[in-house]
């Protein structure tokens, strides 16, 4: 069974959404679902929204189970990454465990989080591997951040911080949890990314993020990237 990496914005407009689907990229083997039904859709982050097969709400799981092949064979694909976009107000918590079921047996999961603490993230923490916080490295941020992982139960988090007027480490020691990686500050442009140019840096702090998974799922600190 593959790994279930959580990815959640410690604020509004620090990346998060951008940094799963790079993490997804970089795993290789894993599948992207998206949560976070106020964000719009990953689907249009991603520039795949016109691309044909199903969203959340073309799913129909109830009263059988999907085959892990069935379910990754009806997602549109960014690259080699299928995406399951939100595109509906609220999620079947039900549906939401199937998914992840169903997805962790063909590989990894990495999923796009709300913010707020409602069904779908409380539906995705029985499955959970670990978390990743992404968080601006400014006392704002580095609040909002911290609130999100205190409110956690006892599930491996960790930091991932955009640069900016504290130092990574004290960034993580006041949010509470391991330093995984630090990313460059936010454009003031959100450019649509393409599956074959992913940021140098997210990347090596992805792979950074993946190789710090234990075999059990356990995250320790990994270097910053």
């Amino acid at each position: 069974m593959g790994r279930v990496i959580g990815v959640v914005g410690g604020s509004g407009g620090v990346g998060a959404s951008s940094f799963a689907a790079v993490l997804a990229a970089v795993a290789g083997d894993a599948v992207l679902v998206d949560l976070d039904v106020t964000g719009g859709g990953i689907d249009v982050l991603l520039g795949i929204e016109s691309m044909s097969g199903a969203r959340w709400s073309g799913l129909r799981l109830a009263g059988g189970r999907l085959s892990p092949d069935v379910f990754l064979g009806r997602l549109p694909q960014w690259g080699s990454v299928p995406v399951l976009a939100a595109d509906v107000p609220e999620l079947d918590p039900d549906a939401v465990g199937q998914v992840l079921d169903v997805a962790r047996a063909a590989g990894s999961v990495v999923v796009d989080l709300p913010r707020r603490a409602g069904a779908e993230f409380a539906a995705f923490l029985p499955h959970g591997s670990l978390v990743v916080v992404v968080a601006r490295a400014d006392v704002d941020g580095l609040v909002g951040a911290h609130a999100i992982a205190d409110a956690l139960p006892r599930i491996p988090t960790g930091l991932v911080c955009r640069r900016g007027e504290v130092a990574p480490d004290d960034a993580a020691r006041l949010v509470g949890c391991p330093l995984l990686g630090e990313l460059a500050p936010m454009s003031g442009s959100r450019q649509v990314m393409q599956p074959g140019r992913l940021p140098g840096r997210a990347s090596r702090v992805a792979a950074g993020v993946l190789r710090g998974l234990g075999p059990a799922g356990a995250a320790v600190p990994a270097e910053v990237a």
